[in-house]
């Protein structure tokens, strides 16, 4: 019963000059990995601009031409922005860093074969991985299993593959969960059909500091998982929750013990075909959303003494890949397919407004929420900002191009950072 409610590119088209925690991310916070500083998709005190014109170079400070496409959103740090690409020349993927001033790419790395995924659309490949960085490094993970370090600059520092050495991490559309930065320390998921396993990673070394199986009775599709794992703090302690496998987990940060476990009408009719692409939120008042598979449903979960109770949850809200987006007055979901874009009150799970998109293409990636507005991209790059009020508004709309784009935007500073299938785009003032 449900609770109500290459060497450097040099290709640069310059349209303008050359934790969960109890505090919300400034403006001036670095964006360094999927999700955003403090995890919640949002950066609620940055200045960032609500239109953008190609055309005119308007609000256009520099785009980049990408020698391929990538699911996964850039990492920004300091003066360099971090991202991948499945070359469509070469047909081999890569990570590159670029200047977050110029757009200039600096350095690039050819890691392995794209290998595009199964499927009619070939949207996957293994170039689909966020990167994650701190002040000393930037982190690339790839569905081929290599994981390796490089110094800002560009220096390698060390190499792993986690296929050679757990079986292959690849799933039926490729693999896709992005590494987390916690204290210090990588952890990275692998939900499968063969066994499943949590892992903690030393960043400086790549050295496995703990390996956790994570068993599941989901059968068929289901215990495969595309969602990155999130940071929460749980009772006042970090923890590692990752989704799949018709449950939701919490581990110890420090050795990966599972601490809990929710299963609650998840999968209540043990469907085999409840693969996880959406991964969870944890808002800054404790709760920890995420939507079923599928497209259903809207959860919010509360986690007190490492027990897990259902606080609230929204019915049909459709959204199957996109993460839900908090901020201190909302969580937004968007239903990528049925382009529905919900507000809810992040406590009680009330609706708060809705709107339809009006576009022919669909979305892959989620919102993200900053200034009093969300900024979205679907497939074929068309570019959205919403206001946020007690109503949706529209506030502009801009074709940019790059089929297929499925990255969310990223902020760091004041800027809004947007990679589409083939291109890079810094948008500020």
């Amino acid at each position: 019963m449900r609770i109500p409610a290459l060497l450097c590119l040099s290709a640069v088209l310059l349209f303008g000059c050359a934790s969960t925690t109890e505090a919300v991310a400034d403006a001036s916070a670095d964006w360094p990995q999927f999700r955003g500083p403090d995890g919640t998709g949002a950066v609620p005190d940055a200045k960032t601009v609500s239109k953008l014109d190609p055309a005119t170079k308007e609000n256009i400070k520099w785009a980049t031409q990408m020698p391929g496409p990538t699911a996964g959103t850039p990492a920004i740090v300091g003066d360099y922005v971090f991202t991948t690409a499945g070359n469509t020349e070469t047909n081999r993927i890569v990570a590159m860093g670029l200047s977050r001033t110029t757009g200039k790419v600096l350095w690039e790395h050819d890691v392995a074969d794209v290998r595009v995924s199964r499927g009619r659309n070939r949207e996957n490949n293994h170039a689909v991985c966020s990167p994650a960085a701190d002040d000393k490094h930037a982190y690339f993970l790839f569905g081929s299993g290599d994981m390796f370090a490089v110094t800002h600059e560009g220096e390698k520092k060390w190499h792993i593959n986690l296929t050679k050495e757990y079986g292959k991490i690849e799933i039926l559309w490729g693999y896709a969960s992005s590494p987390l930065l916690l204290d210090g320390k990588l952890s990275v998921t692998v939900l499968r059909r063969q066994p499943s396993f949590l892992l903690c990673i030393d960043p400086e070394t790549g050295d496995i500091l703990w390996k956790q199986d994570r068993p599941t009775k989901a059968v068929g599709e289901s215990p495969e998982s595309y969602a990155s794992p999130i940071a929460a703090t749980i009772d006042g302690k970090p923890q590692v929750v990752c989704y799949g496998g018709d449950c939701l987990t919490g581990h110890d940060a420090k050795t990966g013990k599972e601490l809990w476990r929710f299963t609650e009408d998840i999968n209540p009719t043990n469907n085999k075909m409840f693969r996880v692409i959406s991964g969870p939120t944890q808002g800054l008042n404790g709760l920890i959303y995420f939507t079923t598979p599928r497209g259903e449903d809207l959860f919010a979960v509360e986690v007190k003494d490492n027990k897990p109770t259902l606080k609230w949850s929204a019915e049909d809200v459709e959204a199957d890949v996109p993460c839900p987006v908090y901020t201190k007055d909302a969580i937004y979901v968007l239903s990528g397919t049925k382009k529905k874009l919900f507000k809810f009150n992040p406590d009680t799970g009330e609706q708060l407004a809705f709107t339809r998109i009006d576009t022919p293409g669909h979305f892959r990636c989620g919102p993200t929420y900053a200034n009093g507005h969300l900024y979205l991209t679907d497939y074929d790059g068309e570019f959205f900002v919403f206001s946020t009020g007690d109503e949706f508004k529209q506030v502009s709309h801009t074709s940019l191009g790059g089929y297929p784009t499925r990255a969310t935007v990223a902020v760091s500073g004041n800027d809004l950072f947007i990679r589409t299938g083939n291109r890079l785009i810094c948008a500020g003032k």
